[in-house]
């Protein structure tokens, strides 16, 4: 969103950002000058359903877009309940964890919702393959807007103030693997734990850097502690440029068991890094196997360190992968791509508003 924001068309878009204040992006918004309105998003309120109305009434919002479970809801909701029109993108399907007795509910829920929707947006054709089997949403309301970074920008931030290794805690000849994750078990960081510990027999200067946050931060350090891995481990927090990062990283890796399509993962590949990634709807739409990076089953620690091993005894592949990474982001997942497909979404979703020269655009959304 972030991103989104600084290329829509600033004459013809004016953005409001509804969202929890809960992150470093919230601030970032308002160095832009951007109008920010602090939503409890995540839990389930009336009272939250009501500000998001409020919100929209008195901003005269146009164009509700929206983010996220809770604010799909209560954008979706709100949308029909002023009348204004709503998209939401999904950024990921994910609800095989749940509860089975959560799942049809989900289902069922998400079907009703699209039908208040404009526009329902998948950030990867794999994800809209997905959400095609389930009936998520009548195809005429569908679209796929692919994910998109500014490559220049990711790379002036990692080459600008890289973190060093010292930094981190780690040496200067380590074999440091990294990866970027809400800590939460889609992301299958349980997995890259299990990689890890199989083979630190074997690659006794392995280390795995961590980076991010969530409700599964406990759990996963405890399997650290577990394993004898506290040496290896590295837990940084979030970081507000993760880019930085990537120059100390020999290659990065994602273990998700569903993705959309992760951001973090094309940030590495535009630092040429060499990548591997689970075999997963998101990952399968960025990583070429054999030629970006190599893909591993999910929930398969073996197949994901045998992955890791290849590359970190390779140098040559890793430097080959890398290059190759870097040209396949710029060529396919470009930012301004992006920007333009949701800016002709929004436009057709206000084109029968009799204010056509005064779009606004709210994005509710967890950040």
């Amino acid at each position: 969103m972030f991103d989104l924001v600084r290329r829509l068309p600033a004459g013809e878009f004016r953005v409001v950002v509804g969202a929890p204040a809960d992150g470093p992006f919230f601030e970032r918004f308002q160095s832009l000058g951007i109008e920010v309105a602090p939503l409890p998003l995540n839990g389930l309120s009336p009272r939250t359903l009501a500000a998001v109305i409020r919100l929209v009434r008195e901003r005269r919002i146009r164009a509700i877009h929206s983010h996220g479970k809770g604010a799909g809801l209560y954008g979706r909701l709100a949308g029909w309940w002023t009348g204004v029109p709503a998209l939401h993108t999904f950024h990921g399907i994910h609800y095989g964890h749940y509860p089975p007795g959560f799942r049809r509910p989900y289902l069922w829920l998400e079907r009703r919702l699209s039908r208040l929707s404009r526009a329902v947006i998948h950030v990867s054709e794999s994800q809209a393959r997905d959400a095609a089997g389930l009936h998520l949403a009548d195809p005429g309301r569908t679209h796929v807007v692919v994910n998109g970074i500014d490559s220049k920008e990711v790379r002036g931030m990692a080459e600008g103030a890289p973190l060093s290794r010292a930094a981190l805690g780690l040496s200067a000849d380590a074999q440091v693997v990294g990866t970027v994750a809400r800590f939460d078990r889609v992301k299958g960081l349980d997995v890259l734990l299990e990689s890890v510990r199989r083979l630190a027999g074997r690659y006794p200067r392995l280390a795995l850097v961590l980076v991010g946050g969530g409700e599964e931060e406990r759990n996963l350090r405890r399997r650290v502690a577990r394993a004898g891995l506290a040496d290896r481990v590295r837990f940084t927090g979030e970081l507000a440029d993760v880019p930085r990062l990537f120059p100390a990283l020999d290659l990065y890796v994602s273990s998700s068991r569903g993705e959309g399509l992760p951001l973090s993962l094309l940030e590495a590949m535009a630092c040429a890094l060499p990548v591997v990634a689970t075999r997963v709807t998101g990952h399968v739409d960025v990583v070429l196997e054999g030629v970006t990076g190599l893909l591993a089953g999910p929930e398969d620690p073996e197949a994901l360190a045998a992955s890791v091993a290849r590359l970190l005894d390779d140098p040559g592949l890793r430097e080959k992968m890398g290059r190759a990474g870097r040209e396949r982001v710029e060529t396919h997942f470009s930012l301004e791509r992006m920007a333009a497909r949701l800016a002709g979404l929004y436009r057709e979703a206000v084109s029968t508003s009799p204010e056509q020269n005064s779009c606004r655009a709210a994005g509710p959304g967890r950040l």
